[in-house]
């Protein structure tokens, strides 16, 4: 599902592409909490709630940067010089600068999201599946 919403966001417009970007997190805490709440039969605790929520998150930023990677790589294939470049522009104090926007910007929505979800969302999922919030 990443590969396919990677390919989809790179031939979107740019405020679609981000809905392409977010799209495999939100499917994927679904999937999580919908296999949890099968298995355990209630809703996650607040500390169930916290590694989940971090643990997605992390997931999130590592196939995110990787994907980063692999397109640098794909480009250093026709024009080596990109990874001085991107090197050197990398630690501009500027480029760090937007980085930690980027990053506030989606991990603070993303982080609020995901730990409501598995609170309040969880127990009503869980008590119209079994009955009972635990």
């Amino acid at each position: 599902m990443t590969c396919i919403s990677g390919v989809l966001a790179t031939v979107l417009p740019r405020e679609l592409s981000l809905v392409f970007m977010v799209l495999p997190y939100l499917v994927s805490m679904i999937a999580v909490l919908y296999l949890f709440l099968k298995q355990h039969r209630r809703a996650p605790t607040v500390e169930e709630r916290k590694r989940f929520t971090l643990s997605l998150n992390l997931l999130f930023w590592l196939f995110n940067l990787s994907g980063f990677f692999l397109g640098l790589l794909w480009t250093s294939f026709s024009e080596p010089e990109i990874w001085q470049y991107t090197i050197k522009m990398l630690f501009q104090p500027a480029t760090l600068m937007i980085i930690g926007l980027f990053f506030i910007v989606i991990a603070l929505p993303l982080i609020a999201v995901t730990f409501w979800f598995y609170g309040k969302q969880a127990e009503r999922m869980a008590l119209k599946m079994f009955g009972h919030r635990y």
